[in-house]
């Protein structure tokens, strides 16, 4: 198999198209999670921006390429929405659909008027750095030593998400825009795409095996306290049963 880029586009769309069934499935099990829902949603909306971006290697249209950055965004918006509703805080998903739909018409507005390379690119910068970082910070904040080993992984995919968000200006800056895949179609094969990749692949298991590990430790503590709760009623019913067992005094006579 030749790993070039149709192949990574190819790989992507699999497994953000498995992902998105699994956290599907996973909202119906854990209706009380939200998080799943989010995160089902975005990777959704993350196959159809890889699909988009496979359409145009055929179709070599603007809308296709603003449609997959578009898309990419909403679904890193929702990712960091999902993250943070898992830790009991609130998602604004209505300022996440005002803040794609600007980057949507400015996005166009630059392909549609043939604006330099360097100002797409830090528009790409501009929206997609801070819903990166913003969902690493999300999971770097929780410090919670029963979580440790699940936010490692996530931390290290978070990062990686992160560092790729300035990959677009930096390859401008490096007077290499063709191997970019937002800025237009690349022309041959990069390292760039396995390290999107990985950590794509990166956050969205440590994302899983987060939450997972969540649901078992307040499952323990809702045990624990379930478990507490029973002893002490044992204990009352002990005590009233021996008080009354005991012989009531007689009544006192004149």
């Amino acid at each position: 198999m030749k790993f070039d880029v149709a192949t990574f586009t190819s790989m992507g769309l699999i497994t953000f198209l498995c992902c998105a069934l699994i956290t599907t499935a996973l909202a119906y099990l854990f209706a009380k999670t939200s998080a799943f829902r989010f995160w089902a949603v975005a990777f959704y909306l993350l196959t159809a921006s890889t699909a988009c971006f496979a359409l145009h290697f055929t179709w070599h249209h603007d809308l296709l390429l603003v449609a997959a950055a578009t898309l990419a965004l909403q679904s890193r918006l929702l990712i960091w929405g999902g993250t943070r509703e898992l830790f009991g805080a609130t998602a604004r998903w209505r300022a996440g659909l005002g803040v794609t739909a600007l980057f949507c018409v400015l996005y166009g507005s630059a392909l549609a008027f043939d604006a330099p390379v360097v100002l797409r690119a830090l528009l790409l910068v501009t929206f997609f750095l801070p819903c990166r970082a913003g969902a690493l910070y999300e999971v770097c904040r929780r410090r919670r030593a029963h979580l440790g080993g699940a936010r490692l992984i996530a931390v290290i995919g978070g990062l990686i998400a992160t560092l790729n968000a300035i990959v677009p200006l930096t390859l401008v800056l490096l007077d290499r825009a063709n191997l970019s895949l937002l800025l237009g179609n690349p022309q041959q094969t990069s390292a760039v795409y396995a390290v999107v990749f990985a950590g794509d692949l990166l956050l969205a298991s440590g994302l899983l095996v987060l939450a997972f590990k969540k649901l078992a430790v307040e499952r323990d503590m809702l045990a624990t306290i379930d478990r507490g709760a029973s002893e002490h009623l044992a204990r009352a019913r002990v005590v009233r049963a021996q008080h009354g067992l005991r012989p009531q005094p007689l009544p006192w006579t004149v």
